[in-house]
This record gives C-alpha cells, sequence and structure tokens, in this order.
C-alpha cells in the first residue's frame, strides 16, 4: 500500500459504495482539471467489465487498453498509455472488450498493481467498479486514501459504509498472516452466515489483540494508516453534509477509520447535458457550479503536498468536513441567489407555496433520521 502522505506522486482509487453516484464522472473531470494546473496527471480506467471512461472524457476508445495487457504477453504496460486533448493528461483504457476481467485472478491483480505503481506522474487516478468485488477493494488498497463516492440518499450511504468495512476488513486479512489463530478467526468471520452477526472492525481488533499482541498491534496500525476521503455528489442542500457526518461518526466508531471530506457537489443539469454531449463537463460548462466545486477539490489536492493531510486551520475548522459545511452553506446560498435573479426578484410566497416548503422541510428531516436510524440498526 501506498501512503499518499509520505509521497510525491500521489495514487488515488476512486470508487464508489453502489452505481449511479457519479464516480467515472468525477473522475475524468477531476484527471483533467489535475492537469490543468500542469501537473503530470495518468487515469486509468479499471472498471474491468465495465470499462466505459473514455466516453466521460471525450475520446474514442481505438487503444489497447488493460484488457489486452492481461491476455496478450506481447503488449507492455507503458504502451497503453494514451495523449489525450488535455495536455499533461494520459489515459489508459480498460479491459477493451476482452472479456473475463469482471473475474480476474489475484495474480493478474498484482500485476497491473505493480505496474500502476511505477507509473511516472504526480497524480495516478483509478476510476474503479462498483460494488465490493476483489477486482474493486484491492485496487481501491494500493493506497490508504482513495476517494468514496456517494449521493445524500440512503441506500448510497449504506454502501458506502459498507465498502469501507469490506475494504477494512480486507487490509486486516491482508495485514494478519500469522499467527494461524489468527489466521483461522479472520476464515471465521467470513464464514459467518447468521444475519448482523458480523462483528465491527473494532470488535475485531479487539479479539485480534486478545489472540496475538503483535498480530494486534500490526492490525491496529494497518486500520489507522487508512484516510479515505469521501465526495458528497449530486446535493441537494446543505443538510446533505450533516447526513455525511453521521456516516463519518459511525465508520469511526464501528470502523476506527479516520475520512476526510473533500467537499460537496451539487446536482447541476449541465452535468447530464455534458454526458449527453460526450463531453467532459468541466469543458463543455467551465464555469457551472459543479465545475467550480470539483476544481475546489482539485485546488485541495493540488495546495496540499502531503495529501491527504489538508493543511487546515485549526482555529478557522474543526476538521474537513466543517470545511465542506461552510462551503456548501456558501454555494447553496449562491444557487438561492441565482434562482431569485431567474425569477425577477420576486420574493413573494402565497401561503400554498409556503404550506408546501414547510411540509417538504419537514419530510427531509424525517428521511435524515431515517437514514441515522437504518446505519444504527445496520450495527447492531
Amino acid at each position: 500500500m501506498i501512503i499518499n502522505e509520505e509521497n510525491v506522486r500521489k495514487i488515488i482509487p476512486v470508487a464508489g459504495g453502489k452505481g449511479g453516484v457519479g464516480k467515472s464522472v468525477i473522475a475524468a473531470n477531476l484527471g483533467i482539471l489535475l492537469s490543468s494546473y500542469a501537473k503530470q496527471t495518468v487515469l486509468l480506467d479499471l472498471d474491468l467489465g465495465g470499462s466505459n471512461l473514455h466516453t466521460y472524457l471525450g475520446i474514442k476508445n481505438r487503444n489497447a487498453g488493460i484488457g489486452n495487457f492481461l491476455s496478450d504477453r506481447s503488449i507492455k504496460f507503458s504502451e497503453l498509455l494514451t495523449n489525450t486533448p488535455y495536455r499533461y493528461l494520459r489515459f489508459v483504457p480498460g479491459d477493451v472488450l476482452v472479456a473475463g476481467l469482471a473475474n480476474m485472478q489475484q495474480a493478474q491483480r498484482n500485476s497491473v498493481i505493480s505496474k500502476v505503481e511505477r507509473l511516472d506522474a504526480d497524480y495516478i487516478l483509478m476510476d474503479l467498479g462498483s460494488g465490493t468485488g476483489l477486482n474493486v477493494i484491492d485496487f481501491f488498497l494500493m493506497s490508504n486514501s482513495g476517494f468514496v463516492v456517494t449521493t445524500p440518499q440512503t441506500p448510497a450511504i449504506l454502501n458506502a459504509y459498507s465498502f469501507l468495512k469490506n475494504a477494512a476488513f480486507r487490509r486486516l486479512q491482508r495485514t494478519c498472516t500469522s499467527p494461524k489463530s489468527v489466521v483461522t478467526y479472520l476464515k471465521d468471520v467470513v464464514r459467518e452466515k447468521q444475519p448482523n452477526g458480523t462483528p465491527t472492525i473494532r470488535d475485531i481488533l479487539k479479539k485480534i489483540r486478545s489472540i496475538s499482541a503483535p498480530a494486534g498491534k500490526a492490525a491496529k496500525e494497518a486500520i489507522s494508516s487508512l484516510k479515505p476521503q469521501l465526495i458528497i455528489n449530486m446535493a441537494d442542500s446543505p443538510e446533505d453534509v450533516q447526513m455525511a457526518e453521521d456516516l463519518r461518526d459511525l465508520i469511526a466508531r464501528n470502523l476506527e477509520i479516520n475520512i476526510g471530506c473533500l467537499g460537496v457537489i451539487y446536482f447541476d443539469q449541465s452535468v447530464n447535458q455534458a454526458v449527453r454531449a460526450m463531453t467532459p463537463f468541466v469543458v463543455h460548462s467551465h464555469d457551472s457550479l459543479a465545475a467550480v466545486e470539483l476544481d475546489r477539490i482539485a485546488q485541495k489536492i493540488v495546495h496540499s503536498p502531503r495529501f491527504p493531510d489538508m493543511p487546515i486551520d485549526p482555529n478557522e475548522y474543526e476538521s474537513s468536513f466543517e470545511l465542506a459545511q461552510v462551503e456548501a452553506e456558501n454555494d447553496f446560498t449562491d444557487i438561492e441567489q441565482e434562482a431569485d435573479t431567474a425569477e425577477g426578484g420576486d420574493l413573494s410566497v402565497s401561503h400554498e407555496e409556503y404550506v408546501a416548503i414547510i411540509a417538504a422541510q419537514k419530510q427531509e428531516i424525517e428521511q435524515l433520521k431515517g437514514t441515522v436510524r437504518m446505519l444504527t440498526m445496520n450495527q447492531r
């Protein structure tokens, strides 16, 4: 595993607990933005079995990809690097219609990992598949600070939690290879079939420590090294950050992972328009709110030499989540002001509209409470 804060070159996997959260759109456009700061960037399509990252870049895929590299020994990994219309940004295609890569073997994963780790670039962004398969988890664990993209909806939040729990457990499996009693215990955890019978990572760490103090120490250090970063995509309001903070607290309590928040990206119709036009939205609508918000995330990365550790002034912001909250509130104010301007500045609200607004706010509050309850009940 690459510890990003200790390396000049940053390896950043981009994952999502479920499909439809916009991880590929974010990966493609973030790669363009990082390269716009004159940073050598490589963007890899590792959504094997469903590779289509080139469409979000607005380019045609005519080159050999990772599928060809794994199926044809005569192809070198360096030959997969493709130039793009964007200076400083290179691209590595995915499976390129090569069948069977969705269930690749460990040796194949290791081969790809070793090649990626040797790439010469400032930033290496990897668009991963959805779900919690070994392909996705092992590629995500290539570095300690991958991105988890989620929307504020309950299923996406729950899947983000499940994804990180699976990643943490896989990290323990790969770290705790001795003594045999610890290995056997971890295998027993996998075989647990009772509903809600799987212990939390915190409980697993305690059990490992009770079996072997050295193994317990190694396990604790392995989990502590994980510093994933959350991106809240397609948000509706600043209150969505509160849902993310609840997720952060649950992760800290049960998984003992210190997760950060890179920021909030509000739902923006221009993103869908750009996708339909097969053009990156940071190019298609470079002055849109979503483009500005993603560029803010890119700047956080570029201006943090020890990323994921960001130079946040503790006197101003307690954490990256508090900073994200302030940014979300400011952006929402801009959205409201633009809406008022579009309506001619008429701020009057009828009685019926007022009642509808209050009802919608109450519904949002109840949905938020329901999500918190589901997250809590899921761990009982």
